[in-house]
């Protein structure tokens, strides 16, 4: 059976700080609300949706498969994956670091996914997100890499 590596969502607690301690505070809640919707998008399974969180030169990384880079092929890669639901997804936070415009997450997944052919299984391992923050104060994706546990 093809088992989808689907790119969880990892929450966060504040590790490290921006160079001002003020700036932390207040970009965390941003950072932490982006990984909130990431995780929504990547529940209801929008392609389109979850793409468009990536900054345009942003990519997917897993060990087990070549490196996904840019938004189109980010939503043509999750496209491949429509006949699969994710059931569940929980994310144990470790830590975010920010600095200046960029932000780093840690964390672990667990998410519980059902195949087309009705069988569910259970997928998990860790995860580091790093964070560009636009022009316009936007925080988009750089780079989502995953690292299964099996």
């Amino acid at each position: 059976m093809r088992r989808p590596i689907l790119i969880g969502a990892a929450g966060v607690i504040l590790l490290g700080a921006c160079a001002h301690p003020d700036a932390a505070k207040i970009e965390r809640p941003r950072v932490e609300a982006r990984l909130q919707e990431y995780s929504a998008r990547l529940l209801a399974m929008d392609p389109a949706a979850i793409a468009a969180m990536f900054a345009p030169e942003g990519e997917m990384v897993n060990p087990r498969q070549p490196p996904v880079h840019g938004r189109a092929a980010i939503e043509k890669f999750l496209a491949g994956y429509a006949d699969y639901k994710l059931l569940a997804n929980a994310d144990v936070l470790e830590g975010t670091a920010i600095d200046g415009d960029t932000a780093q997450q840690t964390g672990t997944y667990h998410q519980t996914v059902r195949a087309p052919d009705g069988q569910k299984f259970e997928t998990s391992g860790r995860i580091e997100v790093a964070w560009v923050r636009t022009p316009a104060g936007e925080w988009q994706i750089m780079q989502l890499e995953t690292f299964p546990a099996k």
